[in-house]
């Protein structure tokens, strides 16, 4: 594993609106997990929901963390900090969609997807 990320899970309820902007402040996180981790794709896989008049377009990953890493949940959010091999991976983010477990497993393989558009 040559990349690093960060593992947040939202730890409370969002703050209030402020009335000047309008905008509610976000729910506090807490970081679960920071180290070492890698991307891999298993197969092409995208879909493309819509909300109201815009469409996104999900495409779904792994990432692997060290088996020893703590328990992550689905629903955490993997922001990948540092990318030996492709630098474009660095800020990109993903939520985690599923825990893929097995027996000797020599990592913990994360399913998850980006949600872009």
């Amino acid at each position: 594993m040559l990349d690093s990320c960060k593992i947040t899970r939202v730890a409370g309820e969002p703050g209030p609106v402020d009335p000047d902007t309008g905008l509610r402040e976000p729910a506090p996180t807490l970081t679960v997990y920071e180290g070492r981790c890698k991307v891999q794709t298993y197969e092409a896989h995208e879909s493309t929901p819509e909300a109201g008049d815009h469409v996104y377009t999900v495409q779904r990953y792994y990432v692997h963390i060290p088996v020893t890493a703590p328990p992550v949940e689905v629903d955490d959010i993997v922001t990948i900090t540092a990318a030996v091999a492709d630098p474009a991976l660095a800020g990109r983010r993903y939520r985690v969609a599923g825990l893929l477990h097995k027996t000797a497993a020599t990592a913990r393989r994360l399913l998850v997807d980006e949600v872009t558009g």
